[in-house]
């Protein structure tokens, strides 16, 4: 379908809204989505939908291709809305029910990954993180040894980079790499899970880094939330 820019909209809102694009398919929709208001209401709608998704349960170990699954659900909805923007409603109308199916499902795909990965304790402590040299604000949840990174505003990594979890186990040794590379979304949020046990963890720290990930950290942190 043709978008207000005369070129063909992308489906890709539902994956970009959720950090799930590599960045150089988030700067090409980007760069779409600046000019195209059909692109900008449907990335909006599923904003609504995201921004909840911080205030989840503390996540853990994901079985193997949940996030797949879940993908797969998110970028199937926008075709769903697609097929019927072409019967848009007037000013001040209801807007059709295919835009709300399209919506829920991935709030259904959502809420499926949040029930599948969250975790049974209900004491949870939150640890203020520092973010430095990025515009943002970051905490560390924490129930039992597992802990979640939440963050809100954080600038997307420039094309070619990603953001990388380390964790450092003693005072002055060196971040270890936990193996967990992941972007932002349009808004800049995220809640990531720590892999395995926190443990022994003094802090956990994110860095940006090339696309890929490294092996130690080959810029200073831009996250660092003191675990004790």
């Amino acid at each position: 379908m043709s978008g207000t820019n005369g070129r063909d909209c992308p489906d890709d809102a539902a994956a970009y809204v959720l950090g799930a694009l590599e960045p150089n398919e988030a700067e090409e929709f980007r760069r779409h989505v600046a000019d195209c208001a059909a692109c900008q209401e449907e990335v909006a709608a599923f904003e609504q939908v995201t921004d909840a998704l911080p205030a989840a349960s503390p996540r853990y170990e994901v079985p193997r291709g949940l996030r797949r699954r879940v993908m797969r659900e998110a970028r199937a909805a926008p075709k769903t809305v697609r097929r019927h923007r072409r019967q848009r409603a007037r000013p001040g109308t209801r807007r059709p029910l295919a835009w709300a199916g399209g919506l829920a499902a991935v709030a259904a795909a959502a809420i499926v990954a949040v029930a599948l990965i969250a975790g049974g304790s209900s004491e949870t402590r939150v640890v203020n993180a520092s973010v430095t040299g990025v515009p943002g604000a970051a905490q560390l949840r924490i129930a039992g040894d597992r802990g979640e990174l939440i963050a809100q505003g954080l600038p997307q990594p420039p094309s070619g980079r990603i953001y990388e979890m380390w964790v450092q186990r003693g005072q002055n040794a060196q971040p270890t790499a936990t193996g967990t590379l992941f972007g932002v979304t349009a808004r800049g949020s995220v809640a990531v899970g720590v892999p395995g046990s926190l443990h022994g963890v003094r802090a956990v720290l994110v860095t940006e880094e090339p696309a890929g990930g490294s092996l130690a950290p080959t810029r200073a942190p831009v996250v660092v939330a003191r675990v004790s």
